[in-house]
């Protein structure tokens, strides 16, 4: 086995693989660890399915990137990756819900992916086994499809090894140390004993230059080995396959290809075919979060008990949808872990605090995104930044402030939101309040509806002060919510008259002394405030572009002739150490992505931990 290289993937998953095989596209002397077997944790056990279509802009970019990457691995490695483009059929039983799928198609517009609108005529004439009269319509994508996991990721590693990349199976990470230039890893050698995996005497240490986590169930684990807080922790999700559909069977001997992904979001399930039968896989309320602590030593490729229970009326709901699935019986069910985050998206990007470490952790949708995300994580490290916007990704938008009790139930949360109504202004009501400012309950009183920005409560705008606590879900829509003219009246009374504005969320710095000016300059891309004034202006990464992870998202500079000595002590880049200045400047930070504008790159970073 290796013991130096420049990049050391720790996972052999979905999206390890991809990852070690976009490092070896880049040129780099990579090895890939993983502690039991590839594809032995969530991987094997996924459905597989591949929509193109998020909400979020970056993760439409990575789900797209990732089916053009799928569909070509066949003819680089020679494996089929058992890719299947069929389509993905959102349906609607309500015109709120055709509402959402406007923005959705919107984003899918900007980012290039086809869509078309169905009418229930036109998905009946399509698919005569779908129930429609209950449909408003449905959003359709051609494009997307499934995969199998299994073969994907094994045809991902065929490409990384034959690009000259290193796969070396178990061997698990027991120790990260930094040197100041490069991490020290220290593994063990792990051996197959009475059906458990067991640590052996045999270790050995492994120098890279960059380490990139990807350990799925096991994030907890490499949490607390590297020091960090990472809010990847897996909830149960239960999927089941029936037996063979005769109306189904016999529309495909009549030559009808596959149906489309049946989604019902309403219902809160998503349907495929599955070898003439169907696989329902819902997402229920009440699905646990597992592994809070820790995966277990002796939990490998494994299942939980099921609750079928749990998901009755989603089984009921995919009968009433498709009611020839009525007369057939279950084939097979599964219930395993699958990570989450507080708010559904991954951590992929640089850990926080840590020089030339890596997080690829918390992926709910893996499969999805493992091809993508290979491609923009290996971006960042080569080249500092990726060409899409990674900050809803980045890892540092969670603080120290987060703790695992919070972790996991805004994870059980964030499951069962998957298939609810997403408004722009939606906030999600679990574990809050968290963290109050001392104006809190004064806020409360006079009628602040609160949004949560980085754990703190912070109002969004100020309603009735008898107001119901339903009042702020009420209010929202897709259209013009009805906060409306509460923001509206808002707004003028600071343009018009005065107000005060709480600002307990937003990072402060102040800056002064010599050279302030010119790194305020060089950091920001508008023109400085004069004294007594203030501006808005974007914060800069070092490549001049606004894209995380070097560059905060908007900053509000104020002008002062004195200042009192507060704030953030790290030093400024020594490019800008030029100018003189009598007073400072004091900057509001919008962005709460990472922890100071003043650190340089991830790259170059000292690390604050270890």
């Amino acid at each position: 086995m290796k013991t130096h290289v420049k990049a050391l993937v720790v996972g052999g998953g979905a999206v390890g693989a991809s990852i070690a095989c976009h490092l070896a596209k880049r040129g780099w002397d990579t090895l890939l660890l993983e502690r039991d077997e590839l594809t032995s944790g969530s991987t094997w056990h996924a459905a597989g399915l591949l929509p193109h279509f998020n909400m979020s802009y970056a993760t439409t970019h990575i789900h797209d990137y990732s089916i053009r990457f799928y569909k070509g691995l066949e003819a680089e490695t020679g494996l089929n990756p058992g890719f299947f483009v069929l389509g993905n059929l959102r349906m609607a039983q309500s015109r709120a819900r055709m509402d959402e799928y406007m923005p959705y198609a919107t984003t899918a517009e900007t980012c290039g992916v086809p869509f078309e609108w169905l009418s229930p005529d036109q998905i009946k004439e399509r698919w005569p086994l779908v129930r429609t009269d209950d449909l408003v319509g449905a959003l359709f994508h051609p494009t997307d499809g499934y995969i199998n996991p299994a073969d994907v990721t094994q045809a991902m590693a065929k490409g990384a090894r034959q690009l000259g990349a290193t796969i070396e199976r178990k061997w698990q990470v027991d120790g990260y140390d930094w040197t100041g230039s490069e991490w020290r890893v220290t593994v063990t050698r792990m051996a197959e004993k009475g059906g458990n995996l067991v640590a052996t005497d045999e270790q050995a240490v492994i120098t890279a230059e960059h380490v990139v986590t990807a350990t799925g169930n096991h994030a907890q684990r490499t949490a607390r080995l590297l020091g960090i807080k990472i809010p990847a922790i897996p909830v149960e999700h239960q999927y089941i396959v029936t037996e063979p559909d005769p109306a189904l069977v016999e529309w495909r001997n009549a030559g009808n290809p596959q149906h489309p992904v049946l989604r019902d979001a309403d219902a809160k399930w998503y349907v495929r075919e599955e070898r003439g039968g169907w696989i329902l896989g819902p997402y229920e309320r009440g699905a646990p979060a597992q592994f809070e602590y820790g995966c277990p030593d002796s939990f490998r490729a494994d299942l939980f008990p099921l609750d079928l229970e749990r998901i009755e009326a989603e089984y009921m709901s995919m009968i009433h949808r498709i009611p020839s699935s009525e007369q057939v019986g279950l084939k097979d069910d599964f219930n395993g872990p699958i990570c989450f985050t507080p708010d559904g998206n991954p951590l992929l990007g640089p850990a926080p605090g840590l020089r030339n470490m890596w997080l690829a952790e918390g992926f709910s949708f893996g499969i999805t995104a493992a091809g993508g995300a290979g491609h923009y994580l290996v971006q960042l490290m080569a080249e500092g930044e990726a060409e899409i916007d990674m900050g809803a990704l980045d890892p540092r938008r969670f603080g120290d402030w987060m703790t695992t009790e919070y972790a996991a139930r805004k994870n059980e949360e964030a499951y069962e939101h998957v298939f609810i109504l997403h408004h722009p202004d939606e906030e999600r009501p679990a574990c809050r309040p968290l963290r109050t400012s001392p104006a809190y309950d004064r806020q409360k009183r006079l009628g602040a509806q609160f949004g949560q920005v980085n754990g703190w409560e912070r109002p969004n705008y100020y309603g009735p002060e008898d107001a119901p606590d339903s009042f702020d879900h009420d209010a929202r829509s897709f259209r013009r919510g009805g906060w409306w003219h509460y923001a509206e009246a808002e707004a003028r009374a600071i343009r018009e008259r005065a107000g005060l504005i709480d600002a307990t969320a937003f990072t402060e710095h102040l800056v002064r002394g010599p050279g302030a000016t010119a790194f305020l300059d060089w950091f920001t891309c508008n023109a400085l405030p004069r004294v007594g004034r203030v501006n808005l202006t974007y914060a800069l990464s070092s490549a001049g572009t606004v894209r995380p992870p070097t560059a905060r998202r908007s900053a509000c500079l104020a002008a002062s002739k004195r200042a009192v000595s507060r704030g953030s002590s790290t030093p400024f880049p020594s490019r800008s150490n030029r100018a003189d200045t009598a007073g400072g400047f004091r900057m509001i930070s919008a962005s709460v992505t990472t922890p100071s504008p003043f650190a340089s790159h991830p790259a170059t970073k000292r690390p604050s931990r270890l």
